[in-house]
């Protein structure tokens, strides 16, 4: 091999050395916990005492491990707010039309997920509609944002 050769194949090789892989997302339900895990085939959110403030998402009864890594493959992070932190503590995914938020209780080494009601910023959910357009699911994402997401701030 020509001195160049060997010289092409050390930067491809220091390149792939130094480059820093992001481990994959893992969910974790928790054990015992069963607060949103629901009777239905389809994500639904029900409210405590009728009043929209306590939406508690239920996620569909049956939705295999592997979806679950897959979503949180693809979520967006939102943004931490005034926190500096090395992982996003929110992601948000678009699901058959659905919105899921998925937060960590482990520094971002885990996740859990639920299907989401309550306010979202106009940019996040810009983006998340992009998400629901590749998916091919925009008209039951436009009407899960009508019925459960309150639009606030950029």
């Amino acid at each position: 091999m020509s001195l160049e050769g060997r010289r092409a194949v050390q930067v491809v090789l220091a390149a792939a050395m130094s480059e820093e892989t992001t481990p994959r997302r893992k969910y974790e339900k928790g054990v015992d916990r069963y607060k949103h895990v629901g009777t239905a085939d389809f994500p639904e959110v029900v409210y405590e005492n009728d009043v929209p403030k306590y939406a508690l998402g239920k996620c569909p009864r049956a939705v295999p491990d592997a979806l679950k890594m897959e979503l949180l493959d693809e979520a967006i992070p939102a943004a931490n707010g005034d926190r500096e932190l090395d992982f996003p503590k929110r992601l948000h995914v678009v699901h058959e039309g659905a919105i899921y938020r998925a937060e960590t209780s482990s520094a971002g080494q885990s996740y859990h997920a639920f299907p989401y009601a309550g306010k979202l910023g106009k940019a996040l959910v810009a983006e998340l509609a992009e998400m629901a357009d590749r998916k091919g699911c925009r008209k039951k994402f436009d009407n899960w944002v009508a019925k459960h997401i309150k639009l606030h701030g950029k």
